[in-house]
């Protein structure tokens, strides 16, 4: 149910109110025609005030509306707005003011309509940060010719805006391929309980009888076993590291949204691959996405990564733990930390005990910082010793969007000679 709107009018100040009763005063104490005719003109002035003041204040309309209720970072919000006045009497000011949270998004203005007319115009800002944002609440603003009133008409309503993450170009790096991997298969002993063959080998002493391929063996003139895999499945499961204590950075120049990023921009990738994606998020709100094949998939798993914010009580560690029986066997599971902590990587390499492939993706918190030197030789090594592949990403990396497109603008120009200022259209690719 939409909010009604809320008219009210009131006084500016009550000054002319005290020299009317003053006027009273004098033409009861010292009564002249100069006080009455002073008492008349001054009423007479407040009362036309009042009653324009009144006709406006019930007879506008004003509107506003968008297309949707979400959008990517980088595209451009567009609204519409409308007054339309009902009234003979005409609108010489009227201030809109919003109190929307949108990042850089201003629409405040003034206009003015005529008696029995309309007036419209659209409002655009282009949305540079993910998150959950709203519109609204806003008002209008008017008055009497004289300013002696003003009237305000405000719209309580609030729409929220959700602003996706915008999926970039990612850096060279090689995800490990889980024992279901559909990329690349992967031998499993002889003496596995699948059923699917895909080569054979000489027998070797303690393999199991019941593999051996018969018609090979009779052909070889030795036991030869069957070689077995299995059949690929490839889920990636992407853990985001959000607790507060270990982030760096501000605004977009954060490990908090560098690891947004990277995280859309790895289900993006492996989606498109047709691999089931899976998502982790513990911060504020704790979220886990199960994982799932498909485009549609891809707003979901957008969806939670525009309400990640870092929260306190879930250091990485502790999340691995907690999530380690949603995981499953075979997977290939990739954290995204700007973390120095070696405590979570015992539990990532205990992961391997359910043939899970791990990964990191290193965001390194000290160019966040503006300190030059980086922290993460030491778990750079470890992980290294531990055969865990790793890449580090570091403050200022340029990302690129995968899907880019081109729109129009309006700029100001400076003519040279003349100094004249025109409005030219340019085209900008986003």
């Amino acid at each position: 149910m939409i909010p009604e709107v809320e008219r009210t009018l009131v006084l500016k100040s009550r000054l002319p109110l005290y020299l009317i009763g003053l006027l009273v005063v004098l033409q009861l104490v010292v009564p002249d025609q100069t006080w009455m005719y002073l008492l008349v003109g001054l009423s007479t002035l407040v009362g036309s005030a009042y009653l324009w003041a009144r006709e406006l204040r019930d007879k506008l309309e004003v509107s506003r509306s968008s297309r949707g209720n979400w959008i990517v970072v980088g595209d451009r919000l567009e609204e519409r707005f409308q007054v339309i006045n009902h009234s003979p009497l005409p609108v010489l000011w009227a201030t809109v003011r919003d109190r929307s949270d949108v990042p850089g998004y201003e629409i405040d203005r003034v206009v003015a309509v005529d008696g029995q007319g309309r007036f419209s115009w659209q409002t655009q800002g282009v949305c540079s940060r993910r998150g959950v944002f709203t519109l609204g609440p806003w008002s209008l603003t008017l008055g009497d010719p004289l300013g002696l009133f003003e009237v305000e008409l405000r719209y309580p309503e609030v729409r929220t805006l959700l602003v996706y993450p915008r999926v970039m170009r990612l850096p060279e790096f090689q995800l490990p391929q889980g024992r279901t991997s559909g990329r690349a298969r992967r031998i499993l002993p002889a003496h596995s309980e699948s059923v699917l063959a895909s080569s054979v080998r000489d027998y070797l002493p303690g393999d199991s009888l019941r593999l051996v391929h018969w018609r090979k063996t009779a052909h070889q003139g030795r036991l030869m076993l069957k070689q077995l895999d299995l059949e690929p499945a490839g889920d990636l499961w992407i853990v985001l590291d959000l607790e507060g204590r270990v982030q760096a950075g501000e605004g977009q120049e954060s490990t908090l949204e560098y690891g947004v990023i990277l995280a859309a921009s790895l289900a993006a990738r492996y989606l498109d691959e047709n691999r089931a994606v899976g998502m982790v998020l513990f911060g504020t709100r704790p979220a886990i996405v199960p994982p799932q094949a498909g485009t549609a998939h891809l707003w979901r798993v957008l969806h939670e990564l525009a309400h990640a914010e870092p929260g306190v009580g879930w250091p990485l560690a502790r999340v691995l733990k907690q999530v380690a029986p949603d995981i499953g066997r075979g997977r290939t599971l990739l954290v995204i930390t700007p973390s120095t902590e070696t405590a979570w990587v015992g539990d990532l390499v205990q992961m391997r005990r359910y043939d899970v492939a791990p990964a990191a993706l290193l965001l390194d918190a000290a160019s966040f910082n503006g300190e030059a030197e980086s922290r993460l030789e030491a778990l750079q090594s470890l992980l290294a010793d531990l055969a865990i592949p790793s890449h580090v990403i570091a403050s200022g990396y340029p990302f690129h969007p995968l899907v880019t497109f081109k729109r129009k603008k309006q700029v100001l120009k400076v003519l040279p000679g003349t100094g004249r200022v025109i409005s030219v259209e340019v085209e900008e690719e986003v």
